[in-house]
């Protein structure tokens, strides 16, 4: 067979995702003397490059690539024993991994396969990686860069503390450290000290590429080391002092002893009930709600550990109360972590005491999951038991209680794996649909349970897979999809409950908001994604805003700043939003239809009076400027 012959049937079985046509060629391409080298980098590489060209154009889905890179690994393991020595340059190794307490690795997957085929050596640590692993990883591996990434807003700080152990041994400046995932920003990473981020798997390649050239050649010398060891120890010092500072817990003391002499005078018209209420139809209230999703940094008035919190009804259910009382929120949304359903069918959970639960040893076989009997000991019953007591508090102060669960794919992805769920869907899809009936039936019984004897006023349920950079829309409605418009809304109805959504994927499939009837709409807006479909408020409301009440739009991520400097711009910008949001709202003849909130969950560390200075100032301002654009 001619070599072009075997390099294009290399890259046809990537793009197709087809390991035993890779293993084929690879074994073709061994037996022509086609330079091994070369059929990988012009035929493996090249195939998931096509691939990734028809993903970033929407022609392709996180399944196909995930697909892709299983082919374009196969066909490494054979060829990379034949590659020539005198071909091979000195390996360039990149650390990668997601961050302590964050299980999520699809886009580190992605990360990682885009960079082997750009031909850089990496060394997958996986998920929920130890901190301290990737600088003992990188010293031992003598690294060119590290890529870390998180999901979750939560985990973030982690990366931090990495890049601090890397100048406290002296090698930050012999290596490139990029950041990645959803919440990650570009002023993020500047202020952590990270070399770099990248909105996806293609740029990260360009950017870690482009890094990496710049290193000097003698970044691992033994001079290099300790110039660097003696370039941040003044630095360190101040921010090992500053680390002993519970900050979440100083400034929960400090909203706590000002609360009585600032709340009071916002003389407010209207109960927290009546305008969260009045918002959801429409009508006419003193203000625009405000719902910042601080779940877990609410525990700081307690207060308690993440662990009891997430784990306690009584302890989340007294942070509900405390939270909507000191914030000054207009309901409370009980997030409290997504591995309740995981926990329940058995997979391996790890509970720190000051951060979110995370699945960590997931199960093996679709077949053997069994849905289980709520009942006392399971998460699931311990979730609605406390959202029982949070309601009763939370009703005692004239406020409405919103409980949170997952939806049936987040169970599943949280109980199997994300990844390894998300390629079954596409190879062994009948083995998929049947488990997630099976995580729908749980949900149902949970739903039921809410609602029989929790009864908040609200249920929020997680559909993070709605998604457009993840799953068509058609994949979506053939697996949860259908479970939410033919199970789960009609649930709500049956409650005489709203179906109520919380998604803080990065760009959801928007049009199937109305499928279910979705009342309210929790969403994340990034504005680095919007050429991928993220969207702003302005679109929300003229869209789909005469039938569906949204939240979201603020970062999470500017909550970790109480300077003077912060706290002004989180006023500033809180009354600008409210300003665009009600003149959006009387544009389309609208007049309350939206809630002033964060698209993902404040990270529980944060600082408390960063969060009133949203909180307050929406309860300070916001009758003034409500009445000078509506009336």
């Amino acid at each position: 067979m001619a070599k072009e012959d075997i390099l294009n049937g290399l890259a046809d079985a990537v793009v197709e995702g087809d390991d035993d046509i890779a293993e084929e060629f690879a074994q073709k391409a061994l037996d022509e003397e086609v330079d091994a080298y070369e059929a990988i980098v012009d035929g493996l590489a090249k195939g998931m490059k096509i691939i990734s060209d028809m993903y970033e154009k929407g022609e392709a889905f996180v399944p196909s690539l995930l697909l892709a890179a299983d082919a374009m690994y196969a066909g490494m393991d054979i060829l990379t024993p034949y590659i020539n020595a005198d071909t091979s340059a000195e390996p360039k190794n990149v650390i990668i991994g997601t961050v302590e307490g964050d299980v999520h690795d699809i886009g580190k997957n992605l990360v990682k396969t885009m960079m082997t085929a750009a031909g850089f050596n990496m060394i997958d640590l996986g998920c929920d990686v130890p901190l301290d692993k990737f600088a003992e990883v990188a010293k031992e591996k003598r690294a060119t860069g590290i890529s870390m990434s998180t999901l979750m807003t939560t985990t973030m700080g982690g990366m931090e503390t990495v890049i601090e152990q890397l100048q406290e041994v002296g090698i930050r400046d012999s290596l490139v450290v990029m950041i990645g995932g959803a919440p990650v920003s570009r002023d993020f990473a500047d202020s952590i000290g990270a070399d770099g981020t990248a909105l996806d798997a293609s740029a990260a390649v360009e950017t870690m590429t482009s890094l990496a050239s710049e290193l000097p050649a003698d970044s691992w010398s033994d001079s290099s080391i300790a110039e660097s060891k003696m370039k941040y120890k003044e630095i360190l010092a101040q921010k090992g002092t500053k680390e002993n500072i519970d900050i979440g817990l100083i400034t929960a003391e400090k909203v706590i002893a000002e609360f009585e002499s600032v709340v009071p005078k916002f003389n407010e018209t209207m109960t927290k009930i009546e305008r969260f209420s009045a918002s959801f139809e429409d009508k006419k209230v003193d203000r625009l709600p405000i719902a910042t999703l601080a779940c877990g940094v609410s525990r700081k008035f307690v207060p308690c550990s993440y662990k009891e919190y997430s784990t306690s009804a009584e302890k989340y259910a007294e942070s509900a109360f405390t939270g909507i009382k000191y914030f000054n929120m207009d309901t409370f949304v009980g997030l409290t972590d997504l591995c309740v359903d995981a926990a329940d069918f058995g997979a391996e959970i790890r509970y720190p005491e000051e951060d979110t639960p995370a699945a960590i040893g997931h199960l093996e076989d679709y077949e053997k999951l069994e849905v289980p009997e709520i009942k006392e000991g399971t998460r699931a019953y311990n979730l609605i038991q406390g959202n029982k007591l949070a309601t009763e508090k939370a009703h005692s102060i004239d406020a409405p209680m919103t409980a949170l669960i997952e939806g049936p794919m987040v169970a599943l992805t949280q109980i199997m794996g994300a990844t390894r769920v998300l390629s079954d869907l596409r190879t062994n899809p009948d083995v998929v649909l049947k488990a997630l009936d099976k995580t729908a039936t749980y949900v149902e019984e949970i739903m039921k349970g809410m609602f029989e004897e929790a009864q908040p006023d609200n249920l929020c349920m997680v559909t993070l897979w709605t998604n457009n950079v993840i799953l068509s829309a058609d994949e979506y409605m053939k697996s949860e999809g259908q479970i939410m418009q033919n199970r789960v809304a009609p649930l709500y109805k049956q409650y005489n409950k709203p179906t109520v959504i919380h998604n803080c994927s990065d760009a959801p499939h928007w049009d199937l908001i109305s499928k279910w009837d979705t009342k309210y709409y929790s969403y994340t807006f990034y504005p680095d994604e919007v050429n991928k479909g993220s969207k702003d408020h302005k679109h929300l409301i003229s869209t789909y805003g005469k039938d569906t009440m949204f939240a979201g739009e603020v970062s999470p991520i500017l909550f970790l700043d109480n300077s003077p400097e912060g706290i002004e711009k989180m006023k500033a910008d809180t009354v600008n939003l409210q300003e665009s949001v009600l003149t959006a709202l009387k544009e389309n003849g609208m007049q309350s239809k939206y809630a002033i909130a964060t698209g993902c969950e404040v990270p529980p560390g944060a600082p408390c009076d960063a969060i009133t200075a949203q909180t307050y100032t929406v309860a300070e301002k916001g009758p003034e400027i409500y009445k000078k654009i509506i009336g």
